[in-house]
């Protein structure tokens, strides 16, 4: 009895690898607009490359060896999609990055003007801002929000990630 993954299976562990490379492709292309649409074209593609490499391939197929592969390859694409879908529409991590961009201390109000643009985010802002307390990423002095090292440290890097995804 072998333990090692069949062809399929390490195609698909091969491309499960590939589809974070291929979504920082995809972000150069200007003419791919939109997160989803991108993350969506990023997941076809590598359905398409196993369908290749299945065909492709050297050696007998074995049901048991494609449908543990395509196993692969979707649970590779749903932690995909969870990393991806907080970084492109994650609320906390944009609340902290609005904050990081103004570049001073504000007060909630001001704070939940600069997400919104204006708006008042209510209970739910105040929600988040708990959050971002509690997780050390920001505090409060004199009734005014600033973020800690921490935050900085992360708001900093979800902003490069984005940058590297086409998100922002």
């Amino acid at each position: 009895m072998s333990f090692l993954p069949g062809p399929a299976q390490t195609a698909a562990i091969c491309l499960s690898a590939v589809l974070p490379l291929l979504l920082l492709c995809y972000a150069r292309i200007a003419a791919i607009r939109g997160a989803g649409r991108r993350f969506r074209l990023g997941c076809l593609s590598v359905i398409a490359l196993f369908v290749i490499a299945c065909i492709a391939l050297p050696g007998q197929r074995h049901l048991d060896d494609v449908v543990g592969g395509l196993f692969l390859l979707a649970t590779a694409m749903m932690l995909c999609y969870v990393l991806f879908s907080l970084l492109a529409w994650g609320f906390t991590l944009t609340l902290l990055t609005a904050l990081v961009q103004a570049g001073r201390p504000l007060t909630a109000e001001q704070w939940a003007a600069a997400y919104m643009q204006g708006g008042d985010l209510g209970t739910f802002a105040h929600n988040r801002l708990k959050l971002l307390i509690g997780s050390g990423m920001v505090t409060t002095a004199d009734s005014k929000l600033t973020p800690t090292a921490k935050g900085l440290a992360v708001a900093r890097l979800v902003k490069l990630v984005r940058v590297l995804t086409g998100l922002g």
